[in-house]
């Protein structure tokens, strides 16, 4: 029920994907020792993404984590392209696009300062509403709106300068 919930949300806020499946097993494995103290008359999905943000944020404060970043800056990126096989439907090269996209879209997510990137992936990925989003990381609905939105100006704002690093390129 939460496994593919929870593991998007950690992938979108952890940059590689062996990493991320590590910090979700990590989450599950603290959901299965802390259950017992789990108050059932509450919603369980508050509980159970508190529980996946504070693994992130110990991700992100770990020395494994920038052990990771500085290897990850000696490597290149592999710059293989996969493409699926076409399934009659949409065609590969609607897919690469797609991919590229994502890719993109991810990537600029990663600028975000944790907190913004924490706010946009719980809202827009795992539509969680404010209030709720407020509850999980200690801050009210109304701070929550507010870096929500702020994280959305950003994001706009990092779109667009690639997007012109792109064009001036291309001239």
């Amino acid at each position: 029920m939460f496994f593919d919930r929870i593991y998007g949300y950690v992938r979108r806020l952890v940059s590689e994907e062996h990493l991320a499946e590590d910090v979700t097993q990590e989450v599950f494995v603290h959901i299965h020792r802390s259950i017992a103290g789990y108050d059932p008359t509450r919603d369980l999905s508050p509980w159970v993404f508190t529980i996946a943000a504070n693994k992130v944020r110990d991700h992100w404060r770990s020395r494994r984590h920038h052990d990771a970043q500085r290897e990850s800056g000696f490597e290149g990126e592999d710059g293989e392209v996969v493409i699926d096989p076409a399934d009659g439907r949409l065609g590969p090269l609607f897919e690469l696009e797609s991919r590229e996209l994502r890719t993109m879209l991810d990537s600029a997510i990663t600028e975000l300062p944790l907190g913004m990137r924490e706010t946009l992936v719980l809202r827009w990925f795992e539509e969680l509403p404010f209030d709720e989003i407020g509850r999980m990381i200690g801050r009210n609905e109304t701070a929550v709106r507010k870096r929500y939105s702020r994280a959305l100006q950003e994001l706009r704002g990092i779109l667009e300068s690639r997007a012109k690093l792109g064009t001036k390129g291309d001239a």
